[in-house]
């Protein structure tokens, strides 16, 4: 559970470039030009442990040391990881507790990379006891839109989307979704 350093030479790393550059193969880069909007990018998985908060993490990371500026959005409200990769608390103010209070101010929530500039984080914040009804309020699909306006990429990390309903509802403002599988844990 930790953000690998770009400067870092090996396998893990050179397999997040590749993905960066297949994204123009799937049209990414001429969306965003086209619309002048940032590109959504849903990571999910079937069911946890399969890494997907790991690769979303250091994909935004990926993306952001290529100029241009990423957010990654901790999305799953149900079993937040994303906090670990920044070394803070679990119950840190995020996305639900924004939503919860009904406060558009995004950024008094953002955690900034100290070694990236192009690179922010939108923790989970407290688990609530409704997660699928945050993730479907027009507080969430207003957040998305304004992030859309303001950077290149927007990454969201969300839940599994075998055990709950979560990422189904969000899923509609994706650009595109990376849906990962891992050796050796993943179900066939």
């Amino acid at each position: 559970n930790k953000l690998i350093p770009i400067t870092t030479r090996n396998t893990l790393i050179e397999a997040f470039r590749m993905i960066t550059s297949n994204f123009k193969y799937l049209d990414i880069d001429q969306n965003r030009s086209a619309n002048n909007e940032a590109e959504v990018i849903l990571v999910t998985s079937s069911i946890k442990g399969e890494g997907k908060t790991l690769i979303a993490t250091n994909l935004a990371n990926v993306l952001s040391n290529s100029d241009n500026k990423v957010i990654l959005l901790g999305s799953d409200l149900r079993n937040p990881q994303l906090h670990k990769f920044f070394n803070r608390d679990k119950s840190e103010s995020g996305i639900s507790d924004m939503i919860y209070k009904n406060d558009k101010d995004y950024t008094k929530y953002l955690i900034s990379n100290d070694n990236n500039v192009n690179f922010d984080v939108l923790l989970s914040g407290a688990i609530p006891p409704n997660p699928t009804e945050l993730l479907s309020s027009n507080s969430y699909k207003n957040l998305i839109k304004e992030l859309k306006k303001i950077y290149d990429y927007v990454i969201i990390d969300s839940a599994p989307c075998l055990l709950v309903s979560d990422t189904f509802e969000i899923s509609s403002l994706a650009d595109k979704t990376l849906y990962v599988v891992r050796a050796n844990f993943s179900e066939q």
